[in-house]
């Protein structure tokens, strides 16, 4: 018997390193990061026949720190433009806020933040209080605002299969969120969301008592697998309304078609001369063209309904090791001398991005 307690307990020994683990790689982290760096230069012509060589870079960190039922929540993010020999360094704080999970059902938000409401993917009529996303640019991360928000999520078991609630209070002064608005004011918004079956439900009320009320509806339902609708309404009280209706539809081969249509009561800027309140963009995204994996190559179309000048972008992405992008597409820009896009100083670009993610 001792014998074969010894054999076992040497036998032990020997193949120890072939079962061993380390404690660090099973304990809980605290922390969790991610960000990415990119670099970018465009080699514009105006209707001049000028040329102009614009580079830029950009760094961003998304950090969060999470403690019992505490987090704080960050992203910093560094720019560097050099625009026809002119630079300029912007440093910008997108989000920093702490978020407290009081219980399964009930948190709260404290700080800067991005709320990323609606479901469009080029215009969100709907995010009373975000910063407007760019057609050219849509999943650009966007700095948020200070606010204070409480939010109530539950899961149920029938055809309602989540509800959640929430209540932001968001404050203005001529040195708080005053590129919102910068007089003194109290913005309350309310949004409740629906998951019905298979559709997601927005539906916000934003109270200001300096500024028109607004409200507004959004939903996006999957009527296959491979094929999805989305919408949404805004009105401002005795004011503009405005909204959108949109599809994405993923082929079999491969190719993703995303269309919407947007239409705004009133112009989006009274300084322009031209009409920038109704668009069409449409964008076909085919994966692996030629079967070259890692690369996809788009065509986009941005239309503006009102004066028909339009903007063309013709684009390809490669996806490298090690998590790198490079992303080369030529864009043109065509319409009248009076329209949106006809108007622009600059009518052809070459546009080349390098990114790389962490």
């Amino acid at each position: 018997m001792r014998i074969i307690v010894a054999s076992l307990i040497f036998s032990s020994l020997i193949f120890a390193d072939n079962y061993s683990f380390d404690m660090d790689e099973i304990e809980v982290k605290t922390y969790e990061y991610s960000g990415y760096l990119k670099a970018e230069h465009k080699h514009q012509q105006t209707k001049n026949n000028d040329t102009l060589n614009s580079t830029y870079g950009e760094a961003q960190l998304s950090f969060k720190y999470f403690k019992d039922d505490y987090s704080l929540n960050s992203e910093f993010q560094a720019n560097h433009n050099n625009i026809n020999n002119e630079e300029k360094n912007i440093y910008t704080v997108n989000q920093l806020f702490f978020n407290y999970k009081a219980s399964s059902n009930d948190s709260f938000n404290l700080g800067k933040k991005s709320l990323k409401w609606g479901k469009g993917y080029f215009f969100n009529p709907i995010a009373f209080l975000d910063r407007k996303k760019d057609p050219n640019n849509p999943e650009a991360s966007k700095e948020g605002y200070l606010f204070a928000n409480y939010k109530y999520n539950k899961s149920y078991d029938g055809d309602l299969k989540n509800f959640s609630f929430d209540i932001v209070y968001m404050p203005t002064s001529n040195n708080t969120n005053e590129d919102y608005y910068n007089q003194s004011s109290n913005n309350i918004a309310l949004k409740s969301y629906f998951l019905y079956l298979d559709t997601d439900i927005d539906i916000i009320y934003l109270f200001n008592n300096k500024l028109k009320d607004k409200i507004g509806i959004d939903f996006s339902k999957n009527i296959e697998t491979n094929f999805e609708i989305h919408g949404e309404m805004a009105k401002q009280l005795n004011g503009y309304k405005s909204y959108l209706f949109g599809i994405k539809y993923l082929t079999a081969g491969d190719l993703t078609i995303t269309s919407e249509y947007f239409y705004q009561s009133e112009q989006l800027s009274k300084t322009n001369p031209f009409y920038d309140n109704k668009y069409f963009i449409n964008k076909f995204s085919q994966k692996e063209p030629f079967e070259i994996v890692y690369s996809s190559v788009y065509y986009k179309n941005s239309l503006n309904l009102r004066d028909n000048s339009f903007q063309n972008s013709l684009g390809i992405t490669y996806s490298f090791k090690n998590n790198f992008e490079l992303d080369i597409s030529y864009n043109k820009n065509k319409g009248n001398a009076t329209s949106e896009f006809g108007s622009k100083l600059i009518s052809d670009t070459i546009w080349t991005k390098v990114s790389w993610y962490f």
